[in-house]
């Protein structure tokens, strides 16, 4: 470790190197952009990896967390902001850590203890905004400052000789904080880190099925959101990204390369209960029986199934609606009922005008004298003959619009037709 190149108390700067940084400084060499660095100032170069390192770390430590069901890691900006698109119905399946270049910078503050600290991140990762990290540049900020001093990064030496470096080698993660297959294997057997690979409108759908079918996996979007410590950004070809910065560091390492004693906290809260938590599992079964609770005691079905059975039976007796209107028995009248009138026109008497209509029922008679257009001609209350309107009922399809608010018609003057059953028999004119 690089304590002993500072012993006395004044303040150490350090930067951070990204991986985004990495692959912007090609063709040179880690090694030598870390040569670069120290002839720009800084007392010391550190990869990010140790951030990644740190934060898959924490992933594997809360894997028992989330029971048997997906895991959605989220420990870019990028991708809380991508799945807070879809919703809080994926808040429990998400594991919410810091980025990789915040938790690097809290790994150094404890490991420098009381010293005093001053740490750069190079690098594009918008996550890296936290009081851990005193500045930030771009990749470009950091190409530009070699050459406004003359500093060629591509010539500067391949190995360390006077100075112990940090160790490069990765033991759980890979880059951008996600822990690596064989380490998941190891802390939760038969779990698997799957990188979604679909267009973005079909994210959501994807990791909708992953839900259902409760695959026992780690899901990491960050290549596909373009993660900058994933070099995504950087590349921009998200599938080769992981594998252009694998191909810059040392092998792995079969022991972890950090110090097991310094505990880092990464893990950020989102106010809901995961998935594989004794909470959670209660606060499901409440609702599950909750909603068994609501069945009719008298009947003994469901409120769902009965809302479901309701609606049924309204449409379909909603389709012989004009029928039932048309077929309804006509209103009669406490008062004075109509008069009717003979061949003759003398006025028929009220039982056999009843009786007289009965028969025509049976042998309905072809009336001789016909109004216009066909309509049939009765007799007023004052004993004039005039032709009497029958209106009938119109069907109206139904329609998938809105009905409109229609101003009431003006009103009409009195027909004459005051008596209350032949309005009622003329279509409640």
């Amino acid at each position: 470790m690089p304590l002993g190149s500072n012993p006395d108390s004044r303040t150490s700067s350090v930067v951070v190197l990204g991986n985004d940084a990495l692959l912007a400084a090609l063709p040179a060499t880690p090694v030598q952009l870390a040569h670069a660095c120290r002839a720009l100032g800084y007392d010391m170069a550190f990869p990010a990896s140790w951030g990644d390192e740190v934060v898959a770390g924490n992933c594997l430590d809360r894997l028992d967390d989330f029971g048997d069901g997906p895991v959605i890691l989220c420990s870019c900006p990028l991708t809380r902001e991508r799945l807070e698109k879809s919703g809080d119905e994926l808040a429990p399946f998400v594991m919410h850590t810091v980025s990789p270049p915040v938790a690097a910078a809290r790994y150094l503050r404890a490991l420098y203890g009381e010293r005093p600290l001053r740490i750069t991140f190079a690098g594009s990762c918008p996550g890296a905004a936290d009081p851990a990290i005193d500045a930030r540049i771009s990749p470009a900020e950091l190409l530009l400052a070699f050459q406004e001093h003359g500093i060629v990064a591509a010539a500067q030496p391949e190995y360390f000789e006077s100075v112990l470096p940090p160790d490069r080698r990765r033991y759980a993660s890979l880059p951008g904080g996600a822990p690596a297959p064989e380490r998941i294997h190891e802390a939760d057997s038969g779990r698997t880190l799957t990188e979604l690979n679909c267009p973005d409108d079909e994210l959501a759908l994807e990791i909708a099925q992953r839900l259902v079918s409760s695959e026992r996996e780690v899901v990491d979007l960050g290549p596909h959101v373009g993660c900058a410590c994933c070099g995504a950004l950087a590349l921009g070809a998200q599938s080769a990204a992981r594998s252009r910065i694998a191909a810059l560091e040392p092998p792995r390492a079969a022991l972890p390369v950090l110090d097991p004693s310094i505990r880092v906290e990464v893990a950020l809260s989102s106010g809901v209960e995961p998935a594989g938590s004794p909470r959670y599992a209660l606060a499901r079964s409440r609702v599950e029986a909750s909603d068994d609770a609501k069945i009719d005691a008298r009947t003994g079905i469901h409120a769902a199934d009965a809302q479901l059975a309701s609606e049924s039976a309204e449409s379909t007796l909603a389709a012989p609606t004009a029928h039932r209107r048309r077929t309804a028995s006509i209103r009669r009248s406490a008062g004075r009922g109509p008069l009717m009138a003979g061949e003759d026109g003398a006025v028929v008497p009220r039982a056999f005008a009843v009786h007289a209509r009965r028969a025509k029922r049976v042998d309905p008679p072809v009336p001789a004298d016909r109004g216009r257009a066909g309509e049939p001609l009765g007799i007023t209350a004052d004993g004039a003959r005039r032709t009497r309107r029958v209106t009938r009922p119109v069907v109206i399809p139904l329609s998938s619009e809105l009905p409109r608010v229609v101003p009431p018609p003006p009103s009409r003057p009195h027909t004459g037709l005051d008596d209350p059953e032949i309005g009622a028999a003329a279509g409640d004119i």
